[in-house]
């Protein structure tokens, strides 16, 4: 049974659609690459499978990765998470490959948005008018301990 011209339509629909959102996501990589080093970004790109999304919204992220929380508060431009290359970096506004994984793993439009963001407070100055980005280092708990 062959296909009909919808299907046709449909599946040519579907796959400029991926070829979009791949785009975007490429777009957002490049952003990204200005708040980390290229082996951290070319390390987050492997685990944005292993991402689990507690809250995913326009205005926070929380999200499980590798065993690591990460918190993305884009209203209060602040980054919470615990390894220890975040920790070491965390001074120099500089993202871990969990923290870029969490953020390559949203929807394409919304990792856009948020490397957008991360990438204007990077570029500005301290006295400048873009309010950098706070990064602070969180420790895991256990429950009940």
């Amino acid at each position: 049974m062959s296909a009909s011209p919808h299907d046709a339509a449909a599946t040519g629909g579907a796959a400029e659609g991926r070829d979009q959102a791949a785009e975007i996501l490429q777009q957002a990589a490049e952003l990204l690459a200005e708040c980390t080093e290229a082996g951290r970004l070319a390390r987050a790109r492997k685990l944005v499978d292993k991402v689990t999304f507690a809250v995913a919204d326009d205005e926070l992220v929380i999200a499980a990765v590798a065993n690591y929380n990460v918190v993305v508060n884009v209203t209060e431009r602040r980054i919470q998470h615990g390894c220890r290359d975040f920790r070491g970096q965390a001074s120099e506004r500089r993202l871990c490959k969990h923290v870029a994984a969490t953020l390559l793993a949203l929807e394409p439009q919304r990792a856009l948005a948020v490397a957008r963001e991360l990438a204007e407070g990077a570029r500005a100055p301290v006295s400048g008018i873009v309010v950098p980005w706070r990064f602070e280092a969180i420790t895991r708990f256990t429950p009940g301990g």
